[in-house]
């Protein structure tokens, strides 16, 4: 394989990105709104100073692995339905002319954005930035890793774990002390890795989401 250099998000990667995370995603939620969506989504990533966002590439330009989160987790989805709304709205249009019972059926299963959406893109509230100096660490403040893929060709090659210890540097040199990532149950896979590299279950959700209940992981920036 030839040499892989890790680098930050920018709109170049997009289309790769997009087309990874179907690869990697077959049959999830978000992949089945489209790459379209997907391209418009992750453009968060690249915009927003709350982002943290890495790339995985070879020497001739192809995004090998990504992973994608926020340090503000709390107003994650506000701030991707404000900066990103209108890109997203016309990926879902189009989807919906293209697969209209689907998309219709994917829009209602998570009918409770729907609010949320609208009062974000609606009512956009000016942009503010908190800057956490080297060593100010709030003990409260967690980042949320929401999402990471490696291609299959090139996976037991260590590159999603340096993805993972990136977001993790990333993380703590803007104050946070922990991460936390979302998982399905029954992604076996990815909750081995996890459990491989120390993350600690926290909870497990009470409610299926789109087939399938969560598990929450944790791990401390520090580690």
């Amino acid at each position: 394989m030839s040499e892989v250099n890790y680098q930050r998000l920018t709109h170049r990667h997009l289309d790769q990105v997009a087309a990874l995370h179907e690869t990697c995603f077959p049959g999830y939620y978000l992949t089945l709104l489209g790459r379209r969506f997907l391209r418009a989504m992750y453009g968060w990533y690249v915009e927003s100073p709350a982002a943290i966002a890495q790339v995985a590439v070879n020497d001739h330009g192809r995004v090998l692995g990504f992973v994608a989160g926020t340090t503000e987790a709390s107003s994650y989805h506000s701030s991707l339905f404000r900066r990103r709304a209108g890109a997203m709205l016309s990926a879902l249009l189009g989807q919906m002319i293209r697969h209209p019972f689907q998309t219709l059926g994917l829009i209602w299963e998570r009918k409770d954005m729907i609010p949320r959406a609208l009062a974000a893109s609606m009512f956009r509230r000016p942009q503010t930035t908190i800057e956490i100096g080297a060593g100010a660490h709030d003990e409260s403040h967690s980042a949320s890793l929401v999402s990471i893929g490696v291609d299959p060709s090139v996976r037991r090659m260590g590159i999603a774990r340096r993805l993972t210890e990136l977001f993790l540097v990333d993380a703590w040199g803007r104050g946070s002390t922990t991460v936390t990532l979302s998982v399905r149950e029954d992604n076996l896979g990815a909750r081995r890795f996890y459990e491989s590299l120390d993350w600690e279950e926290t909870s497990r959700s009470d409610q299926a989401y789109h087939g399938s209940f969560s598990i929450t992981y944790e791990k401390g920036t520090r580690d």
